[in-house]
């Protein structure tokens, strides 16, 4: 089923708020230009210019209207921009908006012409007087002419160094037990946990971190869960893994993994979108955009380039994290380990920037080259250095400090929602955290915010090695069913020569 969502940066917001909250209690309009952003089962529109009215443009009488040559106006600046357009107005009310008759009236009546001239729906949204947003998106109806649905909006965000969002109850209800949940309750309250409960969250990579990440969040009372990952179990795995035992090996991770967060899950419901692909290939990219905050557990440069893509150019939040085990050349004593996390995206530094993966490697890694032993032998070995193992004792403490850097995010514990890149010293037991970090000077990323499906970039691929570990577990499903069935027929056979 399809949904749909509505996203800003914290500096729009605050630009439509200061228009559309009038002192004297009346409401009033205005209209801006969006771009789509498309996931596989969301579709979002990113609000990218405001267009405000001039003198004459609208009439202010308790319901505001506004006159043709303001319409005309954004149509023409729309059409330019090559992008759509969404129609903004205040109510004298607090929360999450409905619609009057006239408010359908007018948003029915623009759906055509703003179709005709954008190519993509018109997007309505209704600001209350306590800053929460309701939207709606009208979809043309194949089946008649000139007739276009309305689309209710499943939440509206607001990003900026935290991250608000105003969810339509109707539609995303929240889902929480507290009885299971008494303590995390305890901690921040019913109205935080069933806002927590509502996200959807993204987990790109079920290693180590990530299926432990997956564990913490679904004792936490998360209940949208999608998890990417093209990778199967594997024996060597069984030490690194959260809730994925034997009987699992073989497998894809997400399976095995989606059945650790329902038997650990605290909400009384789980939706689980599994996701056989890497988050490089299209259909784990447009998975990944249909949630509202990504946690980045992959430990390659081509995974972290497209996660850092979708943070500055869909404007959704990714969490990263990172572990470095140093060990002496015979590898029998460790010498030392860290690990980071960091938040990325809107207004803050992002993953290349903090050298969290080095560009060449992700064009070898794309080119099918970075594990290529014949393209690398003559290669500087410091190119490669951030290729290594970690344990499960340092990837729990890692993924604790990524679901901690979610918190800060979206909870704002005493107005602090940015906690900076914080690096965790294994043998010293210290931790050096950082503010500072700023994007260096023409990074390409800081160029793409929020341009979603018009960025004219395509960072996804055919992923060979995820290709080749699908078609291995198809194989090895077809050769268990060959085998059962041989079986089935030997006991067939077997039985009847008792019976005789």
């Amino acid at each position: 089923m399809k949904s749909y969502s509505i996203i800003m940066t914290d500096d729009v917001h605050r630009e439509l708020v200061n228009h559309l909250v009038r002192a004297d209690k009346q409401e009033d309009l205005c209209f801006a230009t969006y771009v789509p952003g498309t996931g596989s089962s969301r579709s979002t529109a990113i609000i990218s210019q405001v267009i405000l009215p001039v003198k004459g443009d609208r009439e202010v009488h308790g319901n505001v209207g506004f006159l043709p040559q303001y319409f005309e106006r954004v149509l023409k600046i729309a059409g330019n921009r090559k992008e759509g357009i969404a129609f903004l107005h205040s109510h004298p009310a607090k929360g999450w908006q409905g619609m009057s008759e006239d408010d359908i009236v007018a948003e029915t009546r623009m759906s055509p012409t703003v179709m005709g001239v954008t190519g993509i729906p018109l997007v309505g949204l209704t600001l209350g007087t306590d800053g929460a947003w309701s939207g709606r998106f009208w979809v043309k109806d194949e089946t008649q002419k000139r007739k276009y649905d309305r689309r209710w909006c499943e939440n509206v965000r607001v990003i900026g160094k935290g991250l608000s969002i105003t969810y339509n109850d109707n539609l995303v209800a929240p889902v929480f037990d507290s009885s299971k949940q008494l303590r995390t309750i305890s901690a921040w309250g019913s109205r935080t946990q069933e806002d927590l409960s509502r996200l959807r969250i993204c987990i790109a990579g079920l290693g180590s971190v990530g299926s432990i990440v997956a564990e913490i969040l679904a004792r936490s009372g998360i209940s949208k869960f999608t998890l990417i990952d093209f990778d199967s179990v594997e024996e060597k795995n069984l030490d690194r893994l959260t809730n994925v035992f034997v009987s699992d090996t073989g497998r894809a991770k997400v399976l095995a993994v989606a059945d650790g967060i329902r038997r650990s899950a605290t909400a009384p419901m789980v939706e689980i979108d599994c996701c056989e692909y890497s988050i490089c290939e299209p259909q784990g990219f447009q998975a990944a955009l249909n949630c509202d905050i990504i946690f980045s557990c992959v430990d390659r440069p081509w995974p972290r380039q497209v996660l850092n893509f979708i943070s500055y150019a869909h404007l959704i939040p990714v969490i990263d994290g990172g572990i470095l085990v140093r060990t002496n050349k015979a590898n029998t004593k460790i010498i030392g380990a860290d690990w980071k996390a960091q938040t990325v995206g809107y207004k803050r530094a992002c993953l290349e920037c903090l050298g969290q993966y080095k560009t060449e490697n992700a064009v070898l890694e794309m080119d099918g080259k970075f594990d290529d032993p014949e393209y690398i032998k003559g290669l500087d070995k410091q190119i490669f250095e951030d290729a290594h193992e970690n344990v499960f004792v340092f990837s729990s403490h890692l993924a604790s400090m990524e679901v901690l850097q979610m918190l800060s995010l979206f909870i704002s514990p005493s107005g602090v929602n940015d906690v900076g890149q914080q690096l965790h010293h294994f043998v010293l037991g210290t931790m050096d955290v950082d503010t500072s970090h700023q994007c260096h000077e023409n990074c390409y990323f800081q160029s793409i915010i929020g341009c979603g499906d018009f960025s004219g970039v395509k960072v996804t691929h055919w992923h060979p090695i995820a290709e080749k570990a699908r078609n291995q577990r198809a194989a090895s499903k077809k050769g268990s069913k060959r085998e059962n069935y041989f079986i089935r027929i030997f006991k067939k056979y077997f039985h009847t020569i008792i019976r005789k």
